[in-house]
């Protein structure tokens, strides 16, 4: 039962057993508790990703003054390179065994991977608070409807759903692939009654008189890297639920399982939220949960809340866990029950700013651009860095400070620091996002938002460049070749 057999991959494990606290944080699974097959990552994405916060990402690119042809194409676009990019992502887990902000350690050394560890650890804590906001919302609205009209009922909603969300969170892996196989049909029976709803209020006369003539080629970009932008914000999770994958396991099925299941879900609920937001005239407004009874039964409207808690908790589930194995890769000496609590207090203090001083929607549009600058750079280093070592790493290296071979140059691989500042330099430099418009865009060129494409493409040429005549990456390859043969 506790040792792993290469022939039957599906055994369970004492160390990763659904319903029971994981054993293992961000040490290298060692090969006798490897356990799982790609299967399991089509569902778990499916899972995580059909909630209300992707509906209202839909709903964005309608928002931009696009047509609703416009708006599908730049969906379909958008998910098509961002679920790819995050399948790429998750490829590292089973050759290296830890999680994914770790695979940072072999692109810019020790020391260096804390830039991108700290900035994925604040990225995972604000998706979690983000997809809080949409569930407390939800819970709210629930308990109001039941008669409690208290001032209180929104701190309730908030701490039942943190406390949902901490717990699978400290269950861990198993527990969070077990749970999400189940949600995920639930969820999708559920948001196909709101499309079903939906849908007879909309029409291609409605669609048409919206953004009549729809926006231009700049707008369209834009809004395919608002769309681009939800993916990508995955990606330093994604290896979280490879890791525990036998070290053979085939990297093209992985990139097919992990992106084809997000790219299902989100296709899905981004259609329902152009649906959606055309009905509403273009937009979902300020507090989208709200909007719900403008074309639902009553009595489909409870049902409908209970699964965007559901989703949002589904959603919630794995950026706790990702946070709380951020703060354990930044040598805080703590335990991940500890680190769990610490992004709980978080997530309250980011629910109070949304209550008294935030308006969600803007918020959340300017967070998901936000994310582009510095998530495309990193996974455009992190998969380059992959395939030039062609997937071989020194599994007895990551957990070493100080020593070992990714310690480089007093812990620091220049190449992939340097190439992430690239990168993200890049991507502002041709940022014309509601987030911020660099003055080449508006003054010069005048395109639209390229941010994405130019940081992933500086930082990945910028990277392979650099590492390829580094003596540390040649030597940390050749130990890894020796050692093989």
């Amino acid at each position: 039962m506790g040792n792993y057999d290469s022939r039957n991959p599906h055994v369970e494990v004492e160390a990763d057993k659904a319903w029971s606290i994981e054993q293992h944080a961000i040490d290298p699974i060692p090969l006798k508790d490897r356990h799982g097959t790609p299967a399991e990552l089509f569902k778990m994405w499916i899972g995580a990703n059909t909630n209300y916060v992707v509906v209202v990402t839909g709903a964005l690119a309608l928002s931009q003054g696009l047509s609703l042809w416009q708006a599908l194409g730049a969906i379909l676009v958008g998910n098509l390179l961002g679920c790819f990019v995050l399948g790429l992502t998750t490829i590292m887990g089973p050759r290296t065994g830890t999680s994914g902000i770790m695979t940072s350690r072999s692109s810019f050394g020790q020391l260096g991977s804390f830039l991108p560890k700290a900035v994925s650890l604040v990225s995972a804590l604000s998706w979690f608070s983000i997809n809080s906001v949409v569930a407390t919302q939800a819970l709210e609205t629930l308990l109001k409807m039941g008669g409690f009209q208290s001032h209180g009922v929104v701190w309730v909603s908030l701490a039942v759903i943190l406390a949902a969300e901490i717990l699978l969170a400290i269950f861990g892996h198993a527990t969070i692939i077990a749970a999400e196989k189940w949600i995920a049909v639930v969820l999708a029976i559920l948001f196909g009654g709101l499309a079903a709803f939906v849908l007879p209020h909309t029409s291609f006369a409605m669609a048409s008189a919206i953004n009549h003539g729809g926006g231009s080629i700049s707008t369209w970009l834009i809004a395919m890297g608002i769309i681009f932008s939800y993916p990508i914000g995955w990606a330093n999770f994604a290896s979280d639920y490879s890791r525990y994958f036998p070290a053979e396991t085939s990297w093209k099925k992985i990139v097919l399982a992990a992106g084809g299941g997000q790219f299902v879900a989100l296709m899905f609920c981004e259609v329902i939220g152009v649906l959606f937001a055309t009905a509403l005239g273009g937009s979902l407004g300020d507090d989208p949960v709200s909007q719900l009874g403008r074309f639902l039964p009553t009595w489909f409207i409870v049902p409908l809340l209970f699964s965007i808690i559901l989703g949002g908790i589904a959603a919630n589930v794995p950026n706790g866990y990702t946070a709380g194995l951020g703060l354990l890769a930044l040598r805080i000496p703590i335990n991940r029950i500890t680190s769990l609590t610490i992004i709980a207090l978080f997530t309250l203090c980011f629910r109070v700013v949304t209550v008294f001083y935030g308006q969600f929607f803007d918020m959340y549009q300017v967070f998901l651009n936000y994310m582009v600058f510095w998530t495309a750079p990193w996974a455009a280093i992190v998969i380059v860095d992959y395939f030039m070592r062609r997937g071989r790493y020194q599994a007895d290296a990551w957990m070493k400070w100080g020593s070992g071979a990714y310690w480089y140059d007093a812990g620091v691989f220049w190449p992939g620091v340097i190439a992430l500042l690239v990168g993200i330099v890049a991507s502002l430099l041709f940022s014309n996002s509601p987030t911020y418009v660099s003055p080449l865009m508006r003054d010069y060129l005048g395109w639209g938002d390229l941010s994405f494409e130019f940081g992933l493409f500086s930082a990945g040429l910028t990277y392979f460049t650099m590492a390829r005549r580094s003596p540390y990456f040649r030597a940390t390859v050749d130990a890894v070749a020796q050692a093989a043969s």
